[in-house]
């Protein structure tokens, strides 16, 4: 279904079956989970650290995970640049990926303890969507695959941060 945005320009409604026949909508939607009808940037997000708890336990071992990241933040502009072209250049709510990388990230920084996990993806959600300086900035400025990366991994920043010195004083 298409339809056109406050400024005109052209968005499209994705269906699951969209999603389904093309890599870069499966892989910017998470799966199709940015199809959820509420809240898919939470889902996304807890997407994002199941899939890190999952390769940190069984896939790769943490030396490896630096080069890993920068390669998935690579893919991930490409894979957001293509998805917004073919569903309208924004920032879509169904598009997650941004979530799921940079709640992998924070996920890295956590002790591997279920707490530590809760309040991390809490931690995160929280900027993520309070979009302190200078998330909000780049939420309102960059109308683009690094500004739709960008501002997530800024909110990961931030966490990672929290996160560092709650480990610091509590443990």
């Amino acid at each position: 279904m298409v339809s056109f945005n406050n400024n005109g320009s052209k968005t499209i409604k994705l269906t699951f079956k969209q999603i389904l026949t093309n890599p870069f909508l499966f892989v910017s939607t998470g799966g199709g989970i940015g199809l959820v009808p509420f809240a898919p940037g939470t889902f996304g997000s807890g997407l994002g650290l199941c899939l890190y708890i999952f390769f940190s336990h069984f896939a790769f071992p943490n030396k490896n995970a630096v080069i890993i990241f920068i390669i998935m933040t690579l893919a991930s502009l490409l894979v957001v640049h293509k998805s917004i072209e073919i569903m309208g250049n924004e920032d879509h709510k169904e598009i997650v990926i941004d979530e799921i990388l940079a709640m992998m990230l924070v996920a890295h920084f956590i002790p591997p303890d279920p707490i530590w996990a809760i309040g991390a993806f809490c931690v995160f959600r929280f900027f993520d969507i309070a979009k302190p300086y200078p998330i909000n900035l780049v939420d309102k400025n960059m109308k683009n695959s690094v500004g739709i990366i960008l501002d997530d991994l800024i909110a990961a920043a931030y966490s990672i941060i929290l996160i560092i010195l709650l480990k610091y004083l509590l443990i």
